[in-house]
């Protein structure tokens, strides 16, 4: 009897070969399942190291298209989000406009991703501009160059990847009013170029898709309120937003300028390629908008008045109305910088930008980023209304 216990002990050893091929059936199925579920893949790959993840694009065609698709590049982004850096452009220079970034929040410090457009040698010799920032995509031009032979281009300064827009036909080309650039990596890892030319006294739009890379016509031609500005745009609820009046435009921001007094600017919808209107705030007084801009999935206006008040609106996402959302209290700024007040009372200011932060129940962190006198660039909480300084520029 205890012989056989022996050998039944002996026996039972030799079952862990069987065991370990056991194992290894259970990882090979494992792997199999991980490269057949796309989502747990990305999840697995968006936490590698960028220079193991370079590295995973020769595994497999599969994973190639995976790392290089636009919608896992803005998951694993490495730079900063659009809520955490701005940038700002100085275009007096014939050649090459550079670019300074500029921290949002206090105490950040961010290496430049760039400090000049160089990723490609511009035949017409001037370099190129960032016409507009669109969800991590650069729509960039030829500087200073005429509308017959300038080239647009759209960039991703994460990846470093661009792509040449094939021109317009070129019977078409000196009448082109606007380019504006529609990308949502949530909605298609594809972007599209809205492009508006103008045909006698109307208008016609015309886009290009990554996808196809085609230029097509889209809709017929259309009346606009007097004043649009078509290359004064605003991507935002899946649709380009242009504006009447004689704004200032950098970097998809909006700012200064008049209203023109009209009762509607104009958006196209981009997925259902429908031109629709976006009425003005309603106002008993003449609306001169300080600020036109987008964060975080909210578009903003703030508008001007001879009061230290200034009211913020934001519109509706089923664009049924503007609605106040905060105010803008000039007096809080004064106490700390009273340099922002004129000699003649009035204040000096120029509104950068306005972020959303936080959950639509907890926004403390919401701010507006404002130049003042002498350079400085201040950080205002909307909730709170404390000030704090962000940055200040050397003299001119």
């Amino acid at each position: 009897m205890i012989m056989k216990g022996a050998k039944q002990s002996r026996i039972s050893k030799q079952f862990s070969p069987v065991s370990c091929d056991s194992h290894l059936q259970t990882l090979r199925e494992s792997a199999v399942k991980v490269a057949s579920s796309e989502d747990l893949l990305i999840q697995i790959l968006l936490k590698v190291p960028i220079k193991a993840l370079m590295g995973f694009k020769c595994v497999s065609k599969q994973w190639s298209s995976l790392i290089t698709n636009p919608h896992f590049v803005h998951l694993r982004s490495p730079l900063p989000s659009a809520s955490s850096l701005f940038f700002i452009s100085s275009t007096r220079k014939r050649k090459n406009p550079d670019y300074q970034f500029i921290p949002l929040d206090v105490g950040d410090e961010w290496r430049t991703p760039f400090k000049i457009l160089d990723f490609i040698h511009d035949p017409l010799g001037s370099g190129i501009s960032v016409l507009q920032s669109c969800n991590g995509l650069l729509l960039c031009a030829s500087f200073r160059a005429h509308e017959l032979s300038r080239r647009y281009y759209v960039y991703n300064p994460t990846t470093k990847q661009f792509a040449i827009l094939p021109q317009i036909g070129s019977q078409y080309a000196e009448h082109v009013c606007g380019m504006n650039l529609a990308f949502d990596p949530v909605r298609s890892p594809y972007y599209k170029v809205v492009c508006v030319r103008r045909v006698g006294n109307l208008f016609q739009i015309e886009i290009y898709s990554s996808e196809t890379q085609l230029w097509r016509v889209s809709g017929k031609p259309f009346t606009a309120p007097e004043y649009t500005e078509f290359q004064n745009c605003i991507y935002w609820n899946g649709s380009v937003h242009w504006w009447s009046g004689s704004f200032h435009w950098s970097n998809g921001i909006i700012y200064g300028g008049h209203w023109r007094d009209v009762p509607y600017t104009l958006y196209f919808k981009v997925d259902e390629e429908s031109l629709e209107r976006l009425p003005s705030p309603k106002k008993p007084n003449y609306l001169v908008p300080k600020y036109v801009g987008e964060s975080e999935g909210h578009l903003h206006l703030v508008e001007f008045k001879y009061t230290i008040l200034l009211d913020v609106y934001e519109m509706a996402r089923d664009y049924s109305g503007w609605f106040v959302k905060y105010q803008l209290d000039l007096y809080a700024i004064s106490n700390v910088y009273p340099e922002i007040i004129r000699e003649n009372k009035t204040y000096a200011y120029h509104i950068i930008s306005l972020l959303r932060k936080g959950k639509e129940e907890e926004e403390d962190g919401s701010f507006l980023v404002l130049e003042i006198v002498g350079g400085k660039t201040v950080r205002y909480n909307l909730v709170d209304k404390s000030v704090e300084k962000l940055w200040e520029f050397a003299p001119g």
